[in-house]
């Protein structure tokens, strides 16, 4: 799949730029080339100086759905490498997506699992359709999180929180997340775009050089370890790709879903 297919921009003449990921009728994933492709996404975003708020988005039926885990098997020849490679490529996306000095709401439609909840809260803000799950998805692998979960439910919420949801919630829906303070807004599924879009223009509307000193004190006092804990969650990660349960539960999953 070509870098253009995998995400896209737009923007408003009020600054509102638009980031869709995937095409529609897919899920969106997360593979090297979507991680690589987002990096430069929001490189050209960066680089805008009209830009004034940012919406992510996805162009398929879902958020984000996570891992590919057809690719994922295919890089078990050499975890280290090959899915390090994974693993770093979303990791730049991540960083790049925090360090925009613009706010990013997190535009939710189905689900983000794994690394799609991940992506989801590395948001400054989520609106969420009200059929959004947020599911953790990685003990059901056998592996550790990616993408900053254990970072940003730890500061959201506190570690007991975030212990109970990585290891015993599974799926949180749009109304619970939005109770724990994780969605500032549930909205109707068919409604969800135009409630986005509206949430940014307003945001679009006030002060640039306001919203851009509150982004850096609000986030940048969240994400001063963040880069750190991205490579403890990497080392993790790959610790438990080398584990034949790991290789068994990917292989397990792919069967069932053929």
């Amino acid at each position: 799949m070509s870098t253009e297919q995998l995400v896209s921009l737009s923007h408003t003449p009020d600054g509102v730029v638009t980031l869709s990921m995937g095409v529609p009728g897919k899920p969106s994933v997360v593979t090297l080339e979507s991680g690589k492709a987002m990096q430069g996404a929001l490189a050209e975003v960066a680089a805008m100086p009209q830009a004034r708020v940012l919406v992510l988005r996805s162009a398929g039926k879902s958020f984000n759905a996570g891992g590919d885990l057809k690719a994922i098997k295919d890089t078990l020849v050499d975890s280290d490498r090959l899915l390090g490679a994974v693993i770093d490529a979303f990791h730049g996306a991540i960083l790049a997506l925090r360090r925009l000095p613009i706010p990013v709401i997190g535009s939710v439609y189905g689900a983000a699992a794994g690394g799609g909840f991940s992506l989801a809260l590395a948001c400054d803000q989520l609106v969420a359709a009200s059929n959004a799950r947020f599911v953790v998805a990685y003990p059901a692998l056998g592996t550790s999180s990616d993408g900053g979960l254990s970072h940003f439910l730890t500061k959201r919420l506190g570690a007991m929180k975030a212990f109970e949801i990585v290891l015993g919630s599974g799926a949180i829906n749009a109304a619970e997340a939005q109770a724990l303070g994780l969605v500032a807004k549930v909205v109707e599924d068919a409604s969800l775009d135009a409630e986005a879009a509206a949430y940014a223009a307003k945001l679009a509307q006030l002060a640039p050089q306001s919203v851009r000193e509150f982004k850096r004190l609000i986030g940048g006092a969240e994400d001063g370890e963040l880069e750190a804990q991205l490579q403890r969650e990497k080392e993790a990660f790959l610790r438990c790709a080398r584990t034949e349960d790991f290789r068994n539960r990917v292989t397990a999953f792919l069967q069932k879903r053929a």
